[in-house]
């Protein structure tokens, strides 16, 4: 059968590319099976519901969005906070502000939204503290860093990679001092 080609992954890259585009209502079987052009049951191959196919991407998304980060940064030989940073603000946003917008009228999409913003602001306030801030002015930072990482998300693009690489040193400078 033509539909059991496709494996969970390539259902999980679809349904970020629909929620991206067309936002958390379309990470539905019917509308993604027409999408892959295969019949829904190549969906209830691989997930037991749409539930499951949720998790699926929230999962695959955490994994990219946090845990693919701190992996390339902890092997970077530069200033691991300006990696991260540079790595953050110089990213398409797209599927991170759709991802938050889904959070806010999904519980378990709010749940992974969540842990990964604490695992975010951990994983900062160990690089503050690593460039020499002190443990409760690094926390306090970290949630700045978060905060502005955030907005800058939301915000309509436009600024130049210029103006980004200069707010950029300017945010690490006032985050050390």
């Amino acid at each position: 059968m033509a539909d059991n080609h496709l494996g969970p992954a390539e259902w999980v890259s679809a349904g970020l590319a629909a929620l991206e585009s067309s936002g958390f209502t379309a990470l539905k079987a019917d509308k993604l099976a027409k999408v892959l052009n295969v019949s829904r049951g190549s969906f209830y191959w691989h997930f037991a519901d749409v539930a499951a196919f949720h998790t699926a991407v929230l999962r695959h998304w955490r994994a990219v969005a946090l845990e693919g980060v701190v992996n390339e940064i902890g092997h970077t030989n530069a200033d691991r906070l300006e990696a991260l940073l540079e790595r953050a603000f110089l990213a398409d946003t797209r599927r991170e502000v759709a991802v938050r917008a889904w959070a806010t009228a999904d519980p378990l999409a709010k749940s992974i939204v969540d842990s990964v913003d604490i695992e975010r602001v951990s994983y900062l306030r160990k690089l503050l503290v690593e460039s020499g801030i002190e443990p409760v002015l690094a926390e306090t930072r970290a949630q700045i860093l978060n905060w502005t990482y955030l907005g800058h998300a939301l915000s309509t693009p436009g600024s130049g990679h210029q103006s980004v690489h200069a707010a950029i040193c300017d945010l690490s400078q006032m985050m050390r001092k």
